[in-house]
């Protein structure tokens, strides 16, 4: 990998993994699924017009329309809604640990229901992941709010593990994929938008932490880390960018910490990196499959 690719994917880790300090700080100023509705027309609306001016339009296909509607509610409608929901509950660097596990999910689903064979190493990843999860989360779903928020966040990883599983493959490369994340952010808006008109006070306080914080989702973890990700996943192929990922629960977690203060314990530290173990482990275990092949 060069170096410039290291510097995209240092980049795209540390814009991903802040999304969730930054949603922390939204939450306490407006309702959280009103937030990231509107968070998702306006970027999906920026990322759509962007996609006009600089790309060809390419028509889809039937199958590529309901994965991208599909692909598009699991993700953004009850992934991170239930996400932002949650973090009126939890800690960000909690928030940030639980999204990490959508590897270690997509794994264990697919060698559950046999989609794929998982390699030993892929195996031990698992159990690794599992083990480092429950270290983690073992003392903080004694207390009830956490509880909550953190079964919503398991909640959610689980609902796009199953979506990536199910549209993998059904969106042809000759796509443009700005273009595609565009029009799955404006379809999971649609049903919080409605979702959040029905259950929620539209009570904003409109403060400075929270316009930059807004801003900042908007414009950063939500279309630059997406352009930044879809050029490295084109430069350097699927495996090679997603082993960027095993960066995302150590990151989270010293943002959370710096920016917002939050205690980060001993067994937090010894869960962190299990998990960091366990996503390197699985990401060895698709590296030497796909060398076989």
């Amino acid at each position: 990998m060069n170096p410039k690719s290291m510097i995209m994917g240092l980049v795209f880790v540390a814009l991903w993994s802040s999304a969730f300090t930054s949603a922390k700080i939204i939450v306490e100023y407006a309702p959280p699924l009103l937030a990231l509705a509107v968070r998702f027309f306006l970027t999906g609306l920026i990322g759509l017009t962007i996609s006009r001016i600089f790309f060809t339009k390419i028509g889809l296909n039937r199958l590529e329309w309901l994965s991208l509607i599909g692909f598009g509610i699991c993700q953004n409608s009850i992934y991170l809604g239930l996400n932002f929901v949650a973090m009126g509950n939890i800690d960000a660097f909690l928030a940030v640990i639980i999204a990490s596990l959508l590897p270690i999910f997509v794994a264990l689903i697919s060698w559950i229901i046999r989609i794929e064979k998982i390699g030993f190493l892929g195996v031990v990843g698992m159990l690794c992941g599992l083990i480092g999860c429950w270290i983690i989360l073992s003392q903080k779903i004694l207390i009830l709010s956490n509880l909550i928020g953190i079964i919503l966040c398991l909640i959610g990883a689980l609902a796009l593990a199953l979506a990536t599983l199910l549209v993998r493959n059904t969106i042809s490369q000759k796509s443009q994929l700005l273009r595609i994340v565009s029009l799955q952010m404006l379809v999971g808006g649609f049903p919080l938008i409605l979702i959040s008109f029905i259950i929620e006070p539209w009570d904003v306080q409109f403060s400075t932490p929270f316009v930059l914080a807004f801003l900042y989702t908007c414009f950063f973890p939500g279309l630059i880390a997406t352009i930044i990700w879809f050029n490295l996943v084109r430069k350097e192929g699927v495996i090679r960018a997603s082993s960027f990922h095993f960066l995302n629960p150590p990151m989270g977690v010293l943002i959370a910490a710096l920016v917002l203060a939050e205690t980060i314990t001993t067994n937090d530290i010894l869960g962190i990196i299990t998990l960091m173990l366990a996503i390197i482990l699985i990401q060895i275990s698709k590296v030497t499959k796909n060398l076989k092949i």
